[in-house]
């Protein structure tokens, strides 16, 4: 019997049958494989442009803000910001810049929360910062020395001036008296002297209580001694001493100084324009015979 001429190379040669079924098979997947590459291509492309993935970015929500705000937080930060025209959920960066954004404004003291829903929805949980003080501060206008307030927060952050109408600058707030000069920082960033934030919080601790007991503002005594004085609308003294939290061995703390003050208010003997020894609230409400009203 004789051997076969053919080669194994011949078995699969585009002549024979098994070759024409393997380039058969070859032509099937490779044209398979372009459509699915043309199809994935159209239906990416429509799926990356859906709009129940996208929104605005003034279409954030964000917690409503208190009364005293009247900036609009979210078209402020919106305009500041680095942020495309429209968000994506599917960015995995959404959340960092949305609160990057929100935290950069004045009013906002920080973002608690950033939570990404389906469709298209961003909420933002928000902590305000709420004012507690307008600072006393003098400028040049038209050639004359003149006064104006600038708002504070109980960490002595500069507020937005712009918020406040004159009536609520002049009678809503403490006024704090230090060194009368314009802060060197933007509002958003805390006061450039530190005195103004510790005065900040002696009027947190007295705002509820401000138009009740008449006071008028808070001053920054450097005279024997660094210390605060309260002076009232009659500009009667009152020795408040050391800023909350920071109180000297002995001195009386926050609290009980403005019970001390509410009591003596209620004896009606808290202000009068007759001599009297100064309330001294370090020693918890004690006369100091050396020291007696100020009148200006």
């Amino acid at each position: 019997m004789g051997r076969s001429t053919q080669t194994p190379s011949g078995l699969l040669g585009l002549g024979s049958p098994a070759g024409r079924q393997l380039l058969l098979c070859v032509v099937i997947t490779a044209a398979f494989l372009l459509l699915m590459i043309a199809g994935w291509n159209h239906y990416a492309e429509q799926f990356a442009v859906r709009e129940e993935f996208l929104l605005s970015p003034r279409e954030i929500l964000i917690s409503t803000p208190p009364a005293w705000i009247q900036s609009d937080v979210l078209a402020d930060a919106v305009e500041k910001a680095d942020l495309p025209d429209q968000l994506d959920l599917r960015d995995r960066e959404l959340t960092n810049k949305v609160a990057s954004a929100i935290s950069a404004h004045a009013w906002v003291r920080s973002v608690q929360k950033v939570v990404k829903q389906y469709p298209a929805k961003v909420l933002v949980e928000v902590e305000y910062r709420r004012p507690v003080a307008m600072v006393e501060v003098e400028f040049v206008d038209e050639g004359a020395v003149r006064r104006g307030l600038i708002p504070v927060d109980i960490e002595g952050t500069v507020l937005p001036p712009g918020d406040f109408s004159r009536i609520q600058a002049n009678d809503r707030y403490p006024r704090i008296q230090i060194d009368l000069k314009r802060p060197m920082v933007e509002a958003g960033m805390k006061w450039d002297n530190p005195r103004v934030a510790e005065a900040a919080l002696i009027a947190a601790e007295l705002l509820p209580h401000w138009s009740d007991l008449k006071l008028n503002r808070i001053i920054l005594k450097e005279d024997s001694g660094q210390h605060y004085e309260l002076e009232l609308t009659d500009q009667t003294r009152i020795i408040w001493g050391s800023p909350p939290g920071k109180e000297l061995p002995q001195e009386t703390i926050a609290k009980h100084k403005v019970q001390v003050m509410l009591q003596k208010a209620a004896e009606s003997s808290l202000s009068s324009h007759e001599a009297q020894p100064s309330l001294d609230l370090r020693t918890a409400g004690r006369a100091v015979t050396g020291l007696n009203p100020v009148h200006r």
